[in-house]
């Protein structure tokens, strides 16, 4: 659960019951949103976190961050939901992990990169989510490998896992179309997507 066993909370007071036809993507972002508000007074988190941090806190809004993901990422909707558990694993597995609004850029495109290997056929090299997320190709690297270690290597998901975290946000929304991969994408020898050379992302830097 998220850090106070909160997250079914969490997810109740994001959406109204008026607003049936929106994504669980939003609520999703609403969630991190809270989480970040409510621990941004927090100075200490665990060293381990270290390389997730940015300098100063990122100017795109979470909730924008995670619509150019969904926009760029051409993965599928349940990866969105994979991310999640991720990163409520990574907090519940590590003590002193806090979600804050210096880290939560980094983790959330770590955690949707991981998703999109894990639960996709085809995904986007790590050059291109680097381009997604406003980072370099090391550094996302870098970050890959941090996360995993955070997370004991341990990426597997049961099915009522997955059920439970759909249903929660699933309460207070409906799926979200999230468009499907690119046709212009082709596979490496890595199993990843390339991207050509006319595929545009728009430029943004997280620092």
């Amino acid at each position: 659960t998220w850090e106070d066993g909160a997250i079914e909370q969490v997810i109740c007071l994001s959406m109204s019951d008026d607003d049936q036809l929106a994504s669980f993507i939003p609520v999703i972002a609403d969630v991190l949103k809270h989480i970040t508000n409510r621990n941004s007074e927090i100075t200490v988190t665990s060293e381990q976190l270290t390389a997730f941090h940015s300098l100063k806190i990122p100017p795109i809004r979470i909730g924008d961050y995670l619509q150019r993901i969904v926009k760029y990422a051409y993965c599928s909707h349940e990866c969105f939901i994979f991310a999640l558990i991720y990163l409520d694993r990574l907090i519940t597995q590590n003590r002193n992990c806090h979600i804050t609004p210096f880290n939560v850029h980094r983790l959330l495109i770590t955690s949707v990169l991981l998703a999109a290997k894990g639960r996709d056929d085809t995904y986007y090299s790590n050059a291109y989510y680097s381009a997604i997320g406003g980072i370099s190709n090391v550094e996302i690297n870098k970050l890959e490998v941090t996360f995993l270690v955070l997370v004991d290597f341990n990426l597997f998901i049961s099915p009522e896992t997955y059920a439970q975290y759909k249903a929660y946000l699933l309460q207070h929304s409906t799926a979200q179309r999230v468009p499907a991969a690119s046709p212009r994408a082709t596979r490496s020898s890595s199993g990843a997507m390339d991207v050509e050379e006319s595929e545009q992302v728009g430029t943004i830097a997280v620092r």
